[in-house]
């Protein structure tokens, strides 16, 4: 029964074409006769209706990934390394003592300026004794003992950020790199003491085209792999957009966050990110409905029973299918078989119907 509707449709077809041949070979007399009163057959075509379809692309990019938060860590005073409390890629709490330098000069500073700020604090409770039973103290030398006590607990602070200064500890929990320090090494500020990184999530860089600038936003997944690796992608998502194109790259830079609580991954490791982006909807024809002339591609549409010609732009091929844009509104009837016999205003014979209720039969 298959085989017996494809021959009946093939039959069609053929009739149509033999008749648009014949027709074309009488193109002059047609338009004798349409000049003289008469009128010419229609041309027998086939339509399809044009439709919106989302053109969604997949982008692939390589960046290398950064450590959601990482920092280099240095002294913030010189002095000789005492205790090194660094061992190379474990973790760390916020806080946790990395390096001590020699602590001995501030440790006194501080017991010193202990003792001044007590001795101060005396001084005054005296004052307001004395004054309590014969008021014989003057109100500005009370003032004085004052100001003597907020100078003294001022100078004590200094000496305890002095003496804090002396140990140099982790600003963050996080994952603590090699250091090159020894006991017995003096260091300055140029010294470079370790580095810390907080992996538990990763930051990858890459570059997105700028057609796509308001298609990959805030929370667009992502698939993420090691470059030139055989692994399965993980997921992630854009988590950050700049806020400008680069004008030589015509790109801009999008920010994928991985989750790297496995902590498979290494900060400065290679990364191919691939995503599906929309390019927006874009009408959809069949290839073989597309025409070229001197002005570009047109395709003809069914109008009131007649040919007309649409100009317009393509812009992605598909399998079978083109995608373009133009003076064509979704829905209406585009030619597809045909039109080889088709000219401007000529009247229409479409075949469609007649095609699928043999199809159906």
């Amino acid at each position: 029964m298959n085989r017996l509707l494809t021959l009946n449709r093939l039959i069609a077809l053929a009739t149509a074409l033999l008749g648009a041949t014949l027709l074309g070979c009488n193109d002059s007399a047609s338009n004798a006769a349409a000049r003289y009163g008469g009128q010419a057959a229609a041309v027998p075509v086939i339509t399809v209706p044009a439709q919106l379809a989302d053109l969604r692309e997949t982008l692939t990019s390589v960046g290398t990934a950064r450590a959601l938060k990482s920092v280099s860590v240095y002294g913030e005073t010189s002095g000789r390394v005492t205790a090194v409390a660094i061992d190379a890629d474990t973790a760390v709490a916020e806080g946790d003592l990395l390096l001590q330098l020699d602590d001995r000069d501030e440790t006194l500073a501080v017991e010193l300026a202990t003792v001044k700020l007590a001795d101060a604090e005396r001084l005054v409770t005296r004052y307001n004794a004395v004054n309590a039973r014969d008021a014989n103290i003057p109100e500005s030398q009370l003032d004085d003992a004052r100001a003597a006590v907020d100078s003294a607990r001022i100078a004590l602070e200094q000496a305890r950020v002095d003496l804090d200064r002396r140990r140099i500890t982790a600003p963050f929990s996080g994952r603590v790199g090699i250091t090159e320090i020894d006991v017995g090494d003096r260091i300055d500020t140029n010294t470079l003491v370790t580095t810390i990184d907080d992996r538990s999530l990763l930051l990858v860089n890459f570059s997105v085209p700028e057609v796509y600038v308001d298609r990959v936003t805030r929370g667009t997944p992502v698939d993420v792999r090691l470059w030139d690796a055989a692994d399965a992608p993980v997921s992630g998502e854009i988590v950050a957009v700049d806020s400008r194109i680069d004008i030589n790259s015509r790109a801009f830079i999008a920010r994928a966050a991985i989750d790297n609580a496995a902590d498979r991954f290494r900060p400065g490791m290679a990364f191919e990110i691939s995503l599906n982006a929309s390019r927006g909807a874009f009408l959809s024809v069949p290839d073989v409905a597309v025409q070229w002339g001197a002005d570009g591609a047109y395709v003809w549409v069914a109008e009131d029973g007649r040919a007309a010609k649409r100009e317009v732009r393509l812009v992605k091929r598909l399998a079978g299918a083109i995608l373009i844009e133009g003076e064509l509104a979704e829905g209406e009837p585009v030619v597809m078989e045909g039109v080889q016999s088709v000219r401007a205003g000529v009247a229409l014979k479409p075949l469609s119907d007649n095609l699928n209720s043999a199809d159906n039969g």
